[in-house]
């Protein structure tokens, strides 16, 4: 430890001042300091000289350690690894949920910039260049990119997947292309466009999975490219997701420019022709149409994946049609439809059984037909969805969503209309989603009750129009599936994650109080068969300013203590309004589904309904 010396001085009361010294003090001070200046002097010598030591010391501890390094490095673990296997580690860098893109931020770009030999290696693996997003901004609606630059760009970016997609050699692709903007394009611009889209069309006969989203203006054209090949063109072809550009860039409505399209002038389907005729089509999806797909003739019982999610009340399929899409397609695991309570035709021939031995996930999003909300009783609304549900089968069953919402459903229902579907199959069901107006908390309470096998629920079930006083989801309803001393079996015991949308008449007290029930140190204490809650995720519709700041630190604290315990208890006050974000001009992950479009995503679905 170094102790710091105090120096005397008779001017010790004045030094930090603005004391001016006289004459005679002047040559005090300087006999004063004559003997430590010249010891600072010395020090500042010696410190110099060790300095100098150090800096030497410091250039030779670098030639050591590069050495030493340069050395270590010939036998490193890594360097003794065969290529094979470096090729396997840079593959499982891919993203697994979407395509990768061009960013230098993401595989397979970003392994390309480590050094000379594993760029080398990279670049000579085809399986990381077998898939790739693709987006195009369009310079004429929100001007992302200047007219002038963006024939140069179209050019770069179709150069780019050349050069990609060439390093895959033979292996089948995964493509995703997004093009924006809803104008009509005009000489060397237009001639630009069909240039980039003859690129994606040229690697046709290895396609796997395409993912195309449109504007209805490009659909033609690229019929247009498409239409000389044949089923025997895209031998690999399983996977086809179509999404029509609805009319919003970038959260901004291009109203006035998207044309509006009725009777025969409805856009084609892109690819039409090759869908209906791909030898190997397993996965079919279609968001945002304007046509009534039921008369496509798909290869419906090859399909083990099926989405048709039209934003149009009038595009969506009929009971009628809905029964024979399913009839037709037995072998489906996934399946979201769209669906209007239409009356049966009296000429269908209603099945007994449909059996879908292989659906583990059903997703379904009910609508009246327009204008006859008020004309149909409610036991004919009953009736149909009994009609629909009372005849499919499927054993399998694990994930389910019943959407039924907006204003032709203000009535409300008061039967669970899906019970039938679950009793005929038997099946185990894990995840429930449910978004529709009941009559009554004990019908929600009932329909959960009937779900002991249920780990993941989400709930948007909110109070009919015509009854609003009724409170599907209060306190009462939160103290049901809370696990108490006087309640040990709880609704839903092996519940793992809980979402609440539109909690007007939850309290937080209340919701803490359940999560707690549900924690490892609660469920030590309790017994029987009750699941860990991982998650409780609940959003309030406004912010609730009768809470105090206290009573929020005790709330804090005590879902902090549930974090360390493996909950997660998260909520959100949505705004009314939610201020549109800047988007960056031609971002590389424009255009991807960050809330993917395929598969089992009922939230997604729900929230992207247009009546």
């Amino acid at each position: 430890m170094v102790v710091l010396e105090a120096f005397a001085s008779p001017f010790a009361h004045v030094l930090h001042t603005n004391y001016a010294a006289s004459a005679a003090e002047s040559q005090t001070i300087h006999t004063l300091l004559a003997s430590p200046s010249d010891e600072l002097s010395k020090l500042a010598e010696e410190i110099g000289r060790v300095q100098e030591t150090l800096d030497r010391l410091i250039s030779r501890q670098t030639l050591l350690k590069t050495h030493v390094d340069a050395h270590l490095a010939l036998i490193s673990p890594f360097r003794r690894l065969p290529r094979e296997i470096i090729s396997e580690i840079f593959i499982q860098c891919l993203p697994t949920d979407r395509n990768p893109t061009r960013s230098l931020t993401e595989a397979p770009l970003l392994l390309t910039m480590i050094s000379k030999d594993l760029r080398e290696l990279a670049l000579s693996t085809p399986q990381l260049w077998t898939n790739i997003h693709v987006y195009l901004p369009h310079c004429s609606l929100n001007g992302q990119v200047d007219v002038d630059e963006m024939e140069a760009l179209i050019q770069c970016r179709r150069e780019g997947i050349e050069a990609w997609l060439a390093r895959s050699r033979c292996l089948p692709l995964s493509i995703s292309v997004h093009l924006s903007g809803y104008g009509r394009l005009t000489g060397s611009d237009s001639a630009s466009y069909i240039s980039f889209l003859e690129c994606i069309v040229s690697f046709a006969p290895r396609w796997k999975r395409i993912q195309l989203h449109l504007s209805p203006f490009f659909v033609n054209l690229l019929n247009t490219l498409v239409n000389d090949l044949k089923p025997e063109d895209v031998p690999w072809l399983e996977s086809v997701e179509i999404f029509y550009n609805s009319g919003v860039e970038n959260g901004r409505a291009s109203a006035g420019v998207y044309p509006s399209y009725t009777g025969n002038n409805k856009p084609l389907l892109p690819l039409s022709d090759l869908i209906v005729r791909a030898p190997s089509l397993q996965s079919f999806a279609v968001h945002h149409h304007s046509q009534n797909l039921h008369q496509l003739q798909l290869p419906w019982s090859n399909l083990t994946d099926l989405t048709m999610q039209s934003g149009r009340g009038d595009s969506r399929l009929t009971l009628d049609q809905t029964m024979h899409v399913l009839t037709s397609s037995p072998n489906l695991s996934t399946c979201t439809l769209g669906v209007m309570l239409t009356s049966i035709d009296s000429g269908f021939q209603v099945p007994d059984d449909i059996p879908l031995n292989s659906l583990r996930a059903l997703s379904l999003y009910f609508s009246l037909p327009p204008g006859a909300d008020d004309d149909i009783p409610a036991s004919e609304v009953e009736n149909r969805f009994h009609s629909l549900f009372s005849v499919i089968r499927a054993p399998l069953l694990t994930k389910l969503a019943f959407i039924a919402k907006g204003f032709e459903f203000r009535r409300g229902l008061d039967y669970i209309p899906f019970k039938p579907l679950l009793k005929r199959s038997g099946c185990k069901l894990e995840e429930l989603y449910l978004s529709c107006p009941l009559k009554s908390q004990s019908i929600l309470l009932d329909c959960l009750r009937a779900l002991p096998t249920a780990t993941s629920i989400f709930l948007e079930s909110y109070s009919p129009i015509e009854s609003t006083a009724i409170r599907t989801m209060d306190d009462i309803f939160v103290g049901h599936l809370t696990l108490t001393e006087d309640d040990p079996t709880p609704v839903c015991p092996r519940l793992e994650k809980l979402v609440l949308s539109e909690c007007k008449h939850v309290s937080e007290e209340a919701l803490v109080s359940f999560a707690q029930s549900r924690s490892d140190s609660a469920l030590r204490c309790a017994s029987g068969e009750i699941a860990r809650l991982k998650l409780l995720d609940v959003r309030f519709p406004c912010p609730r300013p009768e809470y105090s700041t206290k009573s929020n630190a005790d709330l804090l604290s005590k879902m902090d203590q549930l974090y360390t315990e493996g909950v997660v208890v998260s909520w959100k006050y949505l705004a009314t309004e939610i201020p549109l974000t800047t988007p960056i001009p031609d971002s590389p992950w424009e255009g991807l589904p960050t809330s993917p479009y395929s598969g089992w995503n009922p939230e997604y679905l729900s929230q992207h309904i247009r009546d």
